[in-house]
């Protein structure tokens, strides 16, 4: 695993699983028992984390993917986005992305790649 998306997407999930917009949409995902309803920790997504890990992988380096696919609307569809928390989600990716200037081809790739999801999402889940 590339060490800098690991850590971009687990910074992602520690502000994302608790952010007041989108945060509930994450807790429907942490269904442990003993875990605080409303500040999941991130091992609550021990096992959803490699995944996306895996899917920017994929996205940003042209890497297969380990283990399972998945349809990426299907899934976002059932969780009910609406178009503002898309926005949300967008904006604490861009902020997250915003401290990584280290790595700017990696970062502008991704940027890029935030930009087309936006898209798709925004014509799939929001369209009639």
């Amino acid at each position: 695993m590339n060490p800098t998306i690991e850590k971009i997407v687990s910074d992602f999930y520690t502000i994302a699983t608790t952010d007041v917009m989108i945060g509930y949409h994450f807790r429907k995902i942490a269904t442990k028992e003993g875990v605080h309803p409303l500040k999941p920790p991130l091992e609550a997504f021990s096992s959803h984390i490699p995944r996306i890990v895996n899917f920017w992988q994929v996205q940003l380096e042209g890497k297969s993917i380990q283990g399972e696919s998945f349809d990426l609307i299907k899934v976002h569809k059932a969780l009910g986005i609406l178009p503002g928390e898309l926005g949300r989600w967008i904006k604490l990716f861009r902020d997250i992305l915003a401290n990584y200037d280290q790595n700017d081809e990696l970062i502008l790739k991704w940027n890029e790649k935030l930009n087309h999801f936006e898209n798709i999402f925004k014509k799939n889940l929001f369209s009639n």
